[in-house]
């Protein structure tokens, strides 16, 4: 069930005060938090910096299909030398993303709505035409699970381990070269 909007961020946007998306990205070489505006914030116990326009988010949509969505987090005007730095693997890290209502003095309305809780997948890089760098971090949401292989298998030796008195597994190996005919009864 999808985490409801609390009061004082439903007034918030109602009464259109100023908003802004904080995005926290997880990453081995360090974990990154960034919001829309200009300059440093305070959320949460941790300084969040601000973006402007070189920090985007692909178009978020909500809906109630049961669809895999991606996620594109983008930070562009790197130096080539910072993004030598950066580990690439971000596999199964997170990825959110929330909408905060912004009051005077640059303080976080209570209670952001969170609209993203995402598992990063890979990430790009882009040269751009001015000699910087953009990282582009995919992200998936939903039941992108399902699509992925399941590592695990169950055995005999893996049945024994968890149920050391079962031996139903056993049969199995049996059955697998054998011709049954299923005849209505």
């Amino acid at each position: 069930m999808a985490p409801m909007m609390t009061y004082r961020m439903a007034q918030h946007l109602r009464q259109r005060k100023p908003i802004a998306l904080l995005a926290f990205i997880e990453h081995p070489s360090g974990d990154a938090k960034f919001w829309t505006g200009v300059g440093k914030l305070r959320w949460d116990g941790q300084e969040w910096i601000g973006s402007g326009a070189l920090g985007t988010v692909t178009p978020i949509k909500q809906t109630s299909d049961l669809i895999i969505q991606e996620i594109q987090f983008r930070m562009s005007g790197l130096g080539s030398a910072t993004v030598a730095k950066l580990s690439d693997d971000v596999r199964n890290l997170s990825g959110k993303v929330w909408l905060a209502g912004i009051e005077k003095g640059n303080t976080v309305t209570r209670d952001p709505f969170l609209i993203v809780d995402s598992e990063l997948d890979y990430q790009t890089f882009e040269a751009d035409e001015d000699g910087t760098v953009s990282i582009i971090i995919t992200a998936r949401t939903g039941f992108y699970t399902l699509e992925r292989a399941i590592d695990d298998v169950w055995s005999t030796e893996e049945q024994k381990l968890r149920f050391p008195n079962d031996s139903g597994f056993d049969l199995i190996s049996g059955l697998q070269n054998q011709d049954i005919q299923w005849t209505p009864s």
